[in-house]
């Protein structure tokens, strides 16, 4: 066997997977091999641990060299422990049940009289601490804090505090070590100090009034680094320990977080911002800990100003890492302190042009996030602006959402309204999703305003003559015009700066050319004619000159042969009624009643990252979302579509106690009923149909299968089923079963979801569908929200 630099040359110099597939292999086994001799030495042993690393850096297999580490361990020599500590780390997990075996070997090392050996001891119970583990050598971290080697207290401390976390009752041993250790000065100590205090707090609420009477202590802490002169074992360009004064802060927020006002912590936190000087990463990292303290804890009103402000210098930066920060604190913050953010709106949308698209998503949210009824108009023009020059489709079907819902919520009049969702329109493109569309046509219905009316169809018409290349425009034109188009008959209106004169003939030349337009997918192609086969209806009762009643007559006939079935039914029972007596057309076709406007809820870009149980100043959670199929960027944007807070529901199902017959759990079973297994229908149109088996609601866990199936005889192909569910729930999706095909009445395509979150609150589902139907050239896509299960968590 040779060396690990032997091995990765072999590798490297592969010209093929299949070669560095052979040596890969070939190398596992001569491991394999060396592991059975019994008289292995030690130096060929910690040859093969080091290429067992290599190996799994690589994604292979290594459970095989589990018990080798453990070996390693019993080596005198420091390389040898070193390298077989690491190894534990890495391969092996608080579930392996060959990690009872390393509890003797971390018990003597923690005894060792090398106070290196001891760390490797200390930092690998950290690392792979299981509750077993942690209650058989906890005596063993206390004797270590106890110590005189502040290395070793430092990293005895961070291990209590997993120990603490893993096993709560730990925390009646290690409280009174906390309290005692807070006193100390020594910046390593501390700042494992704090660890534990933290850690202390969160496990279990009899600690936390103990430990709140630990706040002085922490300020003076504070205040001492604060005012201390130039110490060059903890200087940091310039600042003070910066990595201990983070520490502190991030206690101080930890502790007060559901204390009163306190005087002396607004001091203190005044204190530390005047202190510093902004501009270099250290000092910043200070600052921005300050913010998030400022707004987690009950401080006064110059402060969050203050804050704020803070945030304003950051986005006036030229790093892009600190202008990313601040934009995201700010998005958490807007809601508390909206003025003061308003302050920065300038800066905001200047971030907008920011070639950084991470730079530029948050300050898109941010944009939306501070629009209120005074400064929609010059927002809205900004954020048009962008939508017009934007060529990321995740982006702009975004945009044309948020700024929908903008305009509905604080558009200063109805015209304002109208030529904003218009230019929405000519900017969005294919961007504009169903409800979009849906929500602008039950707008103009709603319009009462004759005249505003007859303006909104005039924008519209002369909007869709100069660029017939935009879907969404062209639907919602051709609506329009079925139902209002004979109000701006005779009227004049601006295509590409020159007058034209509406007419009836001029209208059907829309209609024949959108019918002719070869930009359109497939799918789209089909909805556009369904749109034209009604307004030409409609406006067959409207129209005076019998020509263009003739050539709207020719229309409807020339799709009854069409291709699709679903466009072919139309146009036939359209003929049918095209050939009735006018009184009884009138009637029919008689303008439609306006419909209420559905609320929509705000969307968010991206997922705000929270620890489990901290409370960061902001609110945030973890999406989770899960697919068959991932095979572009624009489906991460469903990681983060819904952020609802789900408040506990109480179970009023009928419900099936123990239905396992487990009594020992204090668990509530809740089963679906005979109805509910043959499937809740979620969503259907022309070409799927999704159903939802909701198979077991066990106590805060919820298992659903997915069926979908397809509806047209025209073979679906392509198929992607994509799944968001609340940031305050989990999401785990297994395989597909039935392949990424559908044929009609031939199979169907399976998907089980296992859901968890909070026992008695409601399951909602955010569902994209995507596919391809008869191998046209564009996928379609369908989104919708899915809450329709009788049962809770």
């Amino acid at each position: 066997m040779g060396s690990l630099r032997s091995f990765i040359k072999s590798v490297r110099k592969a010209k093929t997977i299949a070669d560095e597939r052979a040596v890969i292999q070939k190398e596992s086994a001569a491991i394999r091999t060396s592991f059975r001799d019994v008289s292995l030495d030690q130096t060929t042993r910690r040859i093969n641990i080091s290429k067992l690393l290599y190996l799994y850096i690589m994604g292979e297999k290594t459970h095989f060299g589990q018990v080798e580490c453990l070996k390693l361990l019993a080596s005198p020599r420091f390389a040898d422990k070193r390298l077989g500590y690491l190894a534990c780390m890495l391969i092996l997990d608080e579930n392996q049940e060959v990690l009872t075996l390393l509890t003797n070997s971390l018990d003597n090392d923690m005894q060792h009289h090398n106070a290196y050996i001891v760390g490797l001891a200390l930092c690998c119970l950290g690392n792979i601490a299981s509750p077993e583990l942690a209650r058989d050598l906890y005596t063993n971290v206390e004797t270590i804090i106890d110590s005189k080697n502040n290395f070793l207290r430092k990293k005895a401390c961070f291990v209590a505090a997993k120990l603490v976390e893993k096993e709560p009752d730990l925390s009646e041993f290690f409280l009174p070590k906390a309290l005692d250790l807070i006193n100390e000065k020594n910046s390593s100590v501390l700042l494992g100090t704090l660890r534990l205090i933290e850690a202390l707090y969160y496990v279990s609420s009899e600690n936390k009034s103990a430990l709140t009477k630990t706040i002085p202590k922490i300020v003076g802490h504070l205040k001492r680094v604060t005012t201390m002169g130039y110490q060059p074992d903890y200087d940091v360009m310039g600042t003070t320990d910066p990595f201990l004064q983070v520490s502190l802060l991030s206690a101080i927020r930890t502790l007060a977080i559901d204390l009163p006002f306190s005087e002396e912590i607004n001091d203190i936190l005044t204190q530390v911002v005047s202190n510093l000087d902004s501009g270099k990463n250290a000092a910043n990292a200070i600052l921005y800990e300050c913010v998030k303290t400022i707004f987690a804890i009950q401080s006064d009103q110059s402060l969050k100003i203050l804050g704020v402000n803070i945030l304003g210098k950051f986005l006036a930066t030229k790093d892009n890492n600190t202008r990313y920060v601040a934009l995201d604190t700010l998005l958490s913050i807007v809601n508390i302190e909206p003025l003061a953010v308003q302050r920065h709106r300038s800066t905001i949308v200047n971030c907008l042009t920011d070639g950084d698209i991470s730079i530029k998503r948050r300050a898109l949210e941010l944009s939306f996030g501070i629009i209120n009824e005074q400064n929609i108009r010059v927002l809205a023009r900004e954020i048009l602006t962008f939508l017009e020059e934007c060529n990321d489709q995740e982006l702009k079907s975004y945009v044309t959402s948020q700024l929908t819902i903008a305009a509905n919520k604080f558009s200063p009049n109805d015209k304002w309204h109208y030529d904003t969702l218009v230019r929405t329109l000519k900017a969005g493109g294919n961007a504009l999703t169903p409800d979009i569309i849906s929500n602008m046509l039950a707008l103009i219905l709603q319009c009462n305003d004759q005249e505003l009316k007859k303006h909104v169809v005039s924008k519209l018409f002369s909007s869709c003559l100069q660029d017939e290349s935009q879907f969404g425009l062209a639907l919602v034109t051709i609506w329009t015009l079925g139902e209002y188009g004979d109000m701006i008959l005779g009227s004049t209106v601006e295509v590409g700066d020159k007058p034209e004169q509406v007419t009836e003939a001029k209208i059907v030349d829309l209609f024949d050319e959108l019918l002719d337009n070869s930009t359109y997918s497939r799918q789209e192609h089909i909805q556009l004619t369904a749109y034209v086969l009604t307004s030409a209806l409609k406006l067959s009762v409207k129209f005076k000159s019998s020509q263009v009643i003739e050539r709207l007559r020719r229309i409807i006939n020339s799709k009854t042969y069409d291709s699709n079935l679903e466009i072919q039914i139309r146009a036939v029972e359209y003929q049918e009624i095209f050939g009735q007596d006018a009184a009884l057309k009138r009637g029919l076709l008689a303008k439609m009643p306006a419909p209420p406007i559905k609320e929509r809820e705000s969307l968010k870009l991206h997922k705000t990252g929270n620890s489990h149980k901290r409370n960061e100043g902001g609110s945030g959670g973890g999406g989770a979302t899960a697919g068959i199929s991932t095979n572009s960027t624009q489906d991460d944007l469903l990681l983060d579509l819904i952020d609802t807070d789900d408040a506990p529901a109480t179970a009023n199902n009928d419900i099936l106690s123990d239905i396992f017959g487990d009594s020992n759990k204090n668990t509530t079973s809740q089963v679906a009923n005979s109805s509910a297994q043959k499937g809740i229908v979620a969503f259907e149109n022309s070409n799927v149909k999704v159903s939802f088996v909701p198979r077991q609601f066990v106590h805060g866990d919820a298992t659903v299968e997915a069926i979908i199936s397809s509806k047209t005889p025209s073979k679906i192909d392509q198929f992607q089923l994509l799944i968001a569910v609340p940031k305050t729930q989990k999401l785990h999706i297994t395989s597909t079963s039935g392949g990424d095909s559908l044929i009609y009445n031939q199979n169907q395509i399976r998907q089980v979801l296992k859901i968890s979150g909070q026992p008695g609150s409601k399951l909602k589902l955010r569902i994209k569908l995507k596919y391809r139907v008869d191998g046209g050239g564009g996928l379609v896509e369908d989104q919708f929200d899915f809450a329709g299960f009788k049962q809770t968590l």
